[in-house]
């Protein structure tokens, strides 16, 4: 599962500190990866000609040649110009020994201090200031700002404010239970009081409302408060610090429930993820990260810098989730961790890492993991730790945080997984050092692996749906959904077993895993109707988890990460012209978490169903007497045709206790009756969950329609019991069977 960023709208709203933006009022840390579209000795120009920096962006920061003969080269930055339109950015080097080539790939990096209010909404009256502070600061603090606050004049007012849950009419937060507001402030002059509230906008009653009086010295200032709000309460939640006839200092808000799970995560949070068990958990922080450093990684939230990486973006408001919180929240759930490495992440980083994974706390970082409350390393903590190098890389949309070229991303892996291999802290076990390719490119994979000795596991995202046109009908929409899995992972056009090929024929053959997979559904000319009917739907939900038991069963790819926990409405244009911009209720498989209803999709249901099923050993399952296929005719959702496509696909787990089976009736209409046979059948207690609904179009998002069933079936034998699958279902069978693969 990815677990996503952290946001302040929608459900991804995953951390305890609800004030997201910035709560530390720090400054920005950028780092963005530029292709030299023309290089000197002294400069390079970005071959990309667009970008919104302004002239002296990167003055005074630094730069790494990333690929080609100078790699590893580092200097300063003298000057940075800004594009034309025609001519990308030129980067003016103070001094370099070996510039960079001709279309090679650097890095530049800067660190920027001020905007200390940026992420807040200031609202300042009649010469009222805010401002930046960098020399007074809490002794207690581990940034390096706060906000210097002054409203001493006549009739000067600032109200600071940061909100969250602002999407629309649902609530994704519902504020219930003991809450606590802490900050720390210092009074300078005036009245030195700060008056706070808390409220959901549209709410007659506040949730909390004091008057502080502050000290003259910095001081830790806690409010604890009880909420009870109702269902029914939709809106805006701000937080508001109103200054009147006072000079004040603050720093390092902080909004959280005021209960302890061992996470910085909320509550809510880490029982949908306990509920839904993933085997690894993957940390890509779609881009909050991309332009961050390691040691920014691992500092406490209040000390966090905002990162940015695209050359389109002069400023971020949102603050990372930590690598050490993401490692603490893996360590809770019992799962393997997958941390989405830096794409402009420099050697010596990579040696950091490995030092604060691995290390003793006899060491820097080995010293900086005990100083965050682990001194284990993690290393003796997971199994198994998966590390990628950068997200898409190949992938051009997303400018700063991409090395598209195979042949320099090639180069550049073998770089920064190299360094990983040859540090102390390095056991091949213990590590899977991942690379990224293009899903449907399998010609990339291949001229990748040519050259690429470092990785163990190579990457794709092969999600289902892409393009969703043909709406006129059920059956012209879930007959190709259902029929695309097997048509992408069990037949040799399908671009998903061409991977596969490609990695285990490549001379350097390695793992094949799953990044991102889930319905697509974000482009074509279908009606807003039909993709809030279908993308959300039972039906979709048993797509996407047949399509990834055939790729486990089929192809062999153990590791596959579905996108994402959380996430609101993706926009897109359709292509007919008819609604310029439609919403896709895709890649978040909650609905909402510590909302007002705590429901999830079908497709959370039909993946938690999956792994409360699978077991250490996968089983070979046949299918005798009737086995019923369709054929489907060309679509225009999926573009392709597939005869033969079969109605019932059979999945079979065991370890030395127990057996599962999973049979998946794929029949838009009909039921099936099923008798399980062969020495590995479930047998006597079986415990039966089904997955299904009323209707294929079903969906939780507006109501719970769609439940997973279970019931406990008695005396079962192999060979005579018979079972009915309802039309398009889920149904695991499990049972303790220890003779069928008996304990060594």
């Amino acid at each position: 599962m990815n677990l996503g960023n952290q946001d302040y709208y929608d459900s991804q709203q995953v951390l305890k500190n609800l004030i997201n933006e910035n709560p530390g009022f720090e400054g920005h840390q950028w780092q963005t990866v530029l292709q030299c579209g023309n290089a000197t000795s002294t400069s390079c120009t970005d071959a990309g000609n667009q970008g919104a920096w302004p002239e002296g962006f990167l003055d005074g920061g630094t730069y790494e040649v990333l690929t080609g003969a100078a790699a590893g080269e580092i200097g300063s930055i003298l000057h940075s110009t800004a594009s034309s339109g025609q001519v990308g950015t030129t980067i003016q080097f103070a001094q370099t020994v070996r510039p960079p080539g001709q279309n090679e790939f650097i890095a530049v990096r800067k660190v920027s201090k001020g905007d200390g209010a940026g992420g807040w909404n200031a609202y300042i009256t009649h010469g009222a200031t805010v401002t930046t502070e960098y020399k007074d600061l809490s002794p207690r603090t581990s940034g390096s700002q706060a906000l210097r606050i002054k409203a001493l004049g006549p009739d000067q007012f600032v109200a600071l404010g940061a909100s969250f849950n602002s999407a629309g009419s649902r609530s994704y937060v519902q504020m219930r239970g003991p809450y606590r507001l802490s900050f720390r402030a210092k009074g300078v002059s005036g009245g030195k009081a700060v008056f706070v509230s808390l409220q959901r906008i549209g709410s007659a009653a506040a949730l909390l409302s004091r008057n502080v009086q502050l000290s003259s010295a910095w001081q830790d200032y806690t409010l604890d408060f009880d909420a009870h709000e109702s269902a029914s309460e939709v809106g805006n939640i701000l937080l508001r610090f109103n200054v009147v006839n006072t000079e004040l200092l603050i720093d390092d808000v902080s909004l959280e429930e005021a209960t302890s799970n061992g996470t910085v995560f909320r509550d809510a949070v880490v029982a949908t993820l306990e509920r839904l068990n993933p085997g690894v958990l993957r940390y890509m922080d779609s881009g909050q990260n991309f332009g961050s450093s390691l040691d920014n990684m691992l500092a406490p939230l209040e000390a966090r810098k905002r990162s940015g990486y695209s050359r389109y973006s002069t400023s971020l408001y949102e603050v990372p989730i930590g690598l050490h919180d993401f490692l603490v929240l893996c360590e809770k759930l019992h799962t393997e961790p997958w941390y989405t490495m830096q794409i402009g992440m420099s050697t010596q980083e990579a040696a950091n890492i490995m030092e604060y994974l691995g290390g003793p706390v006899t060491t820097r970082y080995g010293a900086k993991r005990a100083a965050l409350g682990h001194p284990t390393p993690w290393t003796e903590t997971f199994p198994r730790i998966h590390l990628e190098f950068g997200n898409e890389a190949w992938n051009t949309a997303q400018p700063g945080a991409a090395i598209p070229v195979s042949a320099a991303y090639a180069s550049r892996t073998n770089l920064v997984f190299g360094t990983i291999r040859r540090s102390k802290w390095f056991s091949p076990g213990r590590f899977d050092l991942v690379a990224n390719t293009q899903a449907t490119w399998d010609g990339r994979t291949a001229d990748l692996l040519q050259t690429m000795r470092e990785a163990d596991t190579i990457d794709i995202a092969p999600y289902l749906f892409g393009t969703f046109d043909d709406d006129s009908s059920i059956e012209h929409i879930f007959g190709p959904m259902f029929a695309e899995p097997q048509y992408l992972d069990s037949t040799v056009d399908g671009y998903v077993h061409r991977q596969a090929h490609a990695v285990a024929t490549a001379e350097h053959p390695v793992r094949l895993a799953v990044y991102e997979v889930n319905m697509g559904g974000a482009s074509g000319t279908a009606s807003q109707a039909s993709v809030d009917a279908a993308i959300p739907s039972v039906g979709a939900g048993i797509a996407v988890m047949e399509h990834e038991l055939l790729m486990l069963r089929d192809l062999g790819i153990t590791v596959q990460n579905t996108f994402q926990l959380g996430g609101g409405d993706f926009h897109f244009n359709n292509t007919a012209g008819t609604n310029p911009q439609e919403t896709s209720p895709v890649w978040g498989v909650v609905v909402d978490m510590g909302g007002a209803t705590n429901r999830v999709r079908p497709v959370f249901l039909a993946q938690q169903l999956v792994n409360q099923a699978i077991r250490s050993n996968m089983l070979t399952t046949t299918i005798s007497g009737d086995d019923p296929t369709w054929n489907q005719p060309h679509s225009a959702n999926g573009n392709f045709a597939m005869n033969r496509v079969h109605e019932i696909e059979s999945f079979a787990f065991a370890d030395s206790a127990s057996t599962t089976l999973i049979v998946l009736n794929l029949s838009r209409t009909a039921a099936r009756g099923v008798g399980l046979s062969g020495p590995c059948a479930p047998r006597g207690h079986v415990t039966v969950q089904t997955l299904t609904s009323a209707k294929i179009t079903d969906s939780n998002e507006l109501q719970e329609n769609v439940k997973t069933a279970t019931r406990e079936e008695q005396n079962v034998a192999p060979g005579t019991s018979v079972f009915t699958l309802p039309p398009f279902s889920i149904t695991s069978f499990s049972s303790k069977n220890s003779a069928c693969f008996p304990a060594r």
